[in-house]
């Protein structure tokens, strides 16, 4: 069950595309929406600055100044965002639970550093509800797979635009492993929801995560879930291609997937499959690692 949801607000045009498909989450359980927004310092903002590096001087004064104006603008729109979007949906503001389903809501913003703190609140969340990066926000450009290594909690990433449902059809794609194991788990609150979920697995002619992906609609059965496999040969394509366009034809309205990492002492770097879908999917994506 999803009851405590984390939804970062970054005072974007993006915000309410997010906050859209948090409340589609909400919806499901009546849950409670966290709106969450770090302000980062001019500082760590112009670390993160593709021409941060170069700035010396009066130009370095020049652009630590304009990102604290920037900083402070996008906090304000932030909050702003919140209120509309809960004042137009009718979202109760409350710091406490209140008895019922009904859906809540509350914010939050903090200073410091903001990998770090949206960590940190991640861990607390049954779900984070996330955007994609689109322009420079004075985070790390490769935050989601940053927060999806090192949060421990699934995220579900929004897709370009709000969507209809959540939980229509549902695509798990099942690798034999833990990650996909995991992302099952964490999917449960949705798949026992979804009116229709589709097991797809790509046949790397070992035929390990075939058999096991049998083995795991059998067992969704004890949950009411009526899965049905579907296997798929890559071809040409690459893994993340074949699925992304499977889960089109299947007109899917959520994909779910398990984050792969590559390599011990390179935990930080995404494996491909991973960071294609984590950064370039047109539906929304539950992931965790």
């Amino acid at each position: 069950m999803i009851k405590a949801i984390l939804v970062p607000s970054s005072g974007s045009e993006t915000d309410f595309v997010v906050f859209s498909t948090a409340l589609a989450s909400a919806r499901l359980y009546g849950a409670h929406l966290h709106f969450y927004h770090v302000h980062v310092s001019a500082g760590e903002a112009l670390g993160h600055s593709e021409h941060g590096r170069f700035a010396r001087g009066a130009g370095l004064k020049n652009a630590l100044h304009e990102l604290t104006e920037t900083h402070a603008q996008r906090l304000m729109l932030a909050h702003r965002h919140v209120t509309e979007f809960c004042s137009q949906h009718e979202i109760a503001m409350t710091e406490r639970p209140v008895s019922g389903d009904e859906i809540t809501a509350s914010w939050q913003q903090e200073s410091g550093h903001g990998e770090d703190r949206l960590i940190t609140a991640a861990r607390c969340h049954d779900l984070v509800v996330m955007g994609r990066f689109t322009r420079t926000n004075g985070l790390p450009p490769d935050l989601l797979g940053l927060l999806l290594i090192g949060c421990g909690r699934p995220i579900l990433i929004a897709a370009p635009e709000a969507p209809r449902t959540l939980t229509g059809t549902i695509v798990v794609c099942w690798k034999e492993g833990r990650e996909s194991a995991h992302a099952v788990g964490a999917a449960m609150p949705f798949l026992v929801k979804a009116e229709r979920v589709i097991v797809l697995t790509i046949d790397e002619g070992r035929g390990s995560s075939t058999n096991s992906a049998a083995a795991l609609a059998q067992q969704l059965l004890w949950h009411r879930v009526d899965a049905k496999v579907e296997t798929r040969s890559a071809g040409r394509q690459s893994t993340a291609d074949t699925l992304l366009s499977q889960a089109r034809s299947f007109d899917a309205d959520l994909l779910v997937m398990g984050g792969y990492g590559r390599g011990r002492m390179m935990e930080t770097v995404l494996g491909g499959c991973t960071d294609s879908i984590l950064h370039g999917a047109s539906l929304p994506v539950l992931m965790v690692h």
